[in-house]
């Protein structure tokens, strides 16, 4: 059965004549195993390839990431999600090593993706952007995938975002297009003989006009919102989109908030990473700290000991997961990211300093102002703020 591991659990086990395996409830696919000699930290998981709908089981990717003597606990679970991220992306960790000393101008579209990614977790990229970019690969350029980059010519290019604009859709093409760009672009900067690689064939691409995503609700349409969410019968479905209103958080680290995050004494919920790779303080108003306790009540009601906020069960495997889905069929372009478009409107209606509205939303400050402002020294003047958000929200949800 799994476990929610500890140090001293993990000191406590004992070989018992075979080998066998402790699952950690904390992050699912992490494990300890423990042999004769020794205990070591892996991860499982499935690795898919293809597109979505299309896609097929390759295998089941067992990967050790040391013993407990060489890593803590927490580094083993810090390693193993990063691990995970990367089987779901599609990247074997177990598979040969490719050639280091391997020209630019030699890689095929895949090593290019997966040199250009390895940059970006060097420069510390969420993640969930890189597993994005390298699904989009599978799912819009998966013929170009075993192709030189220097055979892909400026004609193959504007073919190819016409074809994705067909068959997909216009943001999906310029999506695919700017993923390989961004890629061609450092290989064009790593590459030892610039005469090797043509220009980034991506130049000759007219990009598809993309409708504008500042789509927001309304004031005046937000009680009539409100009481729609609040007919959701699933009570921890209704409290997400009532925090993701409050809070102007990205949905997606909205849905994988964890208990071990908050802190109501301090009014505050500490997210290690976000979007950006840094961590975020969120300030909680009165509002929001009742709001919170009321979310882990009824998480512990309907998910005991699950460590998330907004925990479901998972429709293939039966597991308790984070929830996935942030959107609500029910009112699809009414719930999701359009919740933070809606925040930052209401804070620049609600006069809330520039600055702090874009601290308050974890936005880079822009200019100098973003190198010598800490935002850490700011929290009581962002609590006030976010105070003074959720009064002003709160009141436009129970107009009459």
């Amino acid at each position: 059965m799994p476990e929610r591991l500890t140090e001293g659990y993990i000191k406590g086990l004992q070989y018992q004549g075979k080998p066998f395996d402790v699952r950690d409830t904390k992050v699912t696919g992490f494990m300890v195993t423990i042999n004769k000699k020794s205990k070591s930290y892996k991860v499982q998981r499935d690795l898919w390839k293809g597109q979505h709908g299309r896609r097929t089981l390759v295998k089941t990717v067992r990967h050790t990431l040391g013993t407990t003597n060489e890593l803590s606990l927490e580094d083993a679970r810090t390693k193993a999600i990063a691990i995970l991220e990367q089987i779901k992306s599609g990247i074997d960790p177990n598979a040969p090593a490719i050639d280091p000393e391997a020209d630019a101008g030699t890689w095929t579209v895949r090593r290019m993706y997966e040199e250009y990614t390895a940059d970006m977790r060097s420069r510390e990229c969420a993640e969930r952007t890189i597993a994005d970019m390298m699904d989009r690969l599978e799912r819009y350029l998966s013929d170009w995938a075993n192709v030189s980059i220097a055979d892909i010519k400026r004609s193959m290019a504007r073919e190819e975002h016409r074809r994705i604009t067909k068959d997909h859709c216009p943001r999906c093409a310029n999506q695919a297009m700017r993923d390989f760009r961004a890629g061609y672009n450092f290989a064009l900067k790593v590459v030892d003989d610039p005469d090797s690689l043509p220009g980034n064939p991506v130049a000759a691409v007219t990009f598809n006009k993309e409708r504008a995503s500042n789509r927001v609700i309304m004031p005046d349409d937000l009680a009539d919102w409100w009481r729609r969410v609040q007919a959701l019968p699933n009570p921890l479905r209704r409290d997400m989109h009532t925090l993701g209103l409050l809070s102007g958080l990205r949905p997606g680290t909205l849905v994988s908030l964890r208990r071990e995050w908050v802190h109501l004494g301090q009014k505050t919920i500490s997210i290690p990473r976000m979007k950006s790779g840094r961590s975020f303080d969120l300030p909680l108003s009165w509002r929001m700290v009742e709001l919170v306790e009321q979310i882990m009540q009824t998480s512990e009601v309907l998910f005991p000991k699950a460590p998330w906020l907004f925990p479901t069960r998972s429709s293939k495997t039966g597991n308790i997961i984070a929830t996935q889905v942030w959107k609500e069929k029910s009112l699809p372009s009414e719930t999701g990211h359009i919740l933070r478009h809606t925040y930052r409107t209401l804070a620049q209606r609600e006069g809330i300093d520039p600055v702090n509205a874009r601290l308050l939303l974890d936005h880079t400050v822009p200019g100098i102002d973003g190198v010598y402002i800490h935002k850490s020294a700011l929290f009581d003047s962002l609590l006030a703020e976010q105070e003074k958000m959720s009064v002003a929200i709160s009141n436009l949800l129970r107009q009459e």
